[in-house]
């Protein structure tokens, strides 16, 4: 194991120095379900991480999710046009109102239902609102992005294809994608003693959460997350994995993407 570990850590260095400008992103939209709103919400997390690099100016985030649901649940044309949505908060303390300034969104990150790409009941529907959804999204001069979402604890071989179908409907939509479920996949099989799960073997634990966040975090500022110092209150040596984990994967999938002509 230990062998293993100076291989892995010496490639995420000889790695990261491989990156790309990435787009200056102001705002975020994320829609989907309960895999992104347990623990406190993955968009709080994903605000942490931001904050905690003081070489990148933290986004605005709005976070619309349902338990449960498929894409074909959200109405994104809705969500982009209501301006009441994410318009105002109240304080708890005093009452009182205090609107925010409009927010423009730079970038929706999408996540179906957790089998619905691979159930044959609802793989059309799948690919179906996908490419609805991203020609909406794109009509108003926003970037559509894909969240791969991970394989249970219990039910490993579900990796390969959820992978098959995201990177296709990825690639006929040429959608950026966020391969979340490669990393959870490279956790249970390397690092079995680092639990993503809750009690479900489905749900994410904070270290799942955490590892979900990671991904966003790299795959939109194309930035290692190695020795960021926001780690959700985990223990250091499980953080610290985490992220070089996320930044290996991120590396590993760039090099799949260039390969393949996805973005």
């Amino acid at each position: 194991m230990l062998k293993f570990l100076a291989v892995f850590i010496s490639f995420v260095f000889a790695v990261s120095s491989y990156s790309d400008s990435a787009k200056n992103i102001s705002s975020i939209m994320l829609i989907g379900n309960s895999f992104f709103y347990y623990n406190n919400s993955l968009h709080n997390h994903l605000g942490d991480l931001y904050d905690a690099d003081s070489d990148l100016d933290t986004p605005r985030r709005r976070s619309i999710t349902i338990n449960g649901s498929s894409l074909s649940w959200h109405d994104v044309e809705s969500y982009l046009s209501n301006q009441e949505i994410g318009s105002f908060k109240i304080d708890s303390d005093t009452n009182t109102y205090e609107p925010y300034e409009k927010l423009d969104i730079d970038v929706v990150i999408m996540m179906d239902c957790s089998l619905c790409p691979i159930n044959d009941e609802r793989k059309d529907s799948f690919y179906k609102y996908v490419k609805k959804h991203s020609e909406t999204i794109r009509s108003k001069g926003i970037e559509p992005i894909l969240f791969m979402s991970w394989p249970y604890k219990n039910k490993p071989e579900m990796q390969e294809m959820l992978e098959k179908e995201f990177f296709k409907a990825s690639k006929l939509n040429n959608l950026r994608l966020i391969p979340a479920g490669q990393a959870f996949w490279y956790i249970n099989k390397n690092f079995p003693n680092i639990n993503l799960y809750t009690e479900d073997l489905r749900h994410p634990s904070k270290e799942g959460t955490y590892l979900a966040a990671l991904m966003v975090f790299t795959s939109l500022s194309n930035k290692s997350p190695i020795g960021n110092t926001f780690t959700m209150g985990l223990d250091p040596k499980v953080s610290r994995t985490l992220q070089e984990v996320a930044w290996l994967t991120h590396n590993e999938f760039r090099k799949r993407v260039i390969k393949s002509g996805l973005k």
